[in-house]
């Protein structure tokens, strides 16, 4: 991910996002608690989950996410 593509998604912490995921798999609608570091913090279900940043390929908030200013 891009120094540009990781300030995007930081942009939406505290928002809710769809995560897309190198082996394929996706993240929807998780809650995204934080992006610092080498792994994002997302809560989904009652549950928190560490994602290496190397690991998404993509991203997209989810319908309402608001981006902070």
């Amino acid at each position: 991910m891009t120094a540009e593509r990781h300030f995007e998604l930081r942009r939406l912490e505290g928002a809710g996002v769809h995560l897309a995921l190198a082996d394929g798999s996706r993240l929807d609608d998780v809650n995204l608690v934080s992006t610092r570091g080498r792994s994002l913090w997302v809560f989904d279900g009652g549950e928190d989950i560490f994602v290496p940043v190397t690991d998404v390929v993509d991203f997209w908030p989810a319908a309402g996410a608001r981006t902070a200013a």
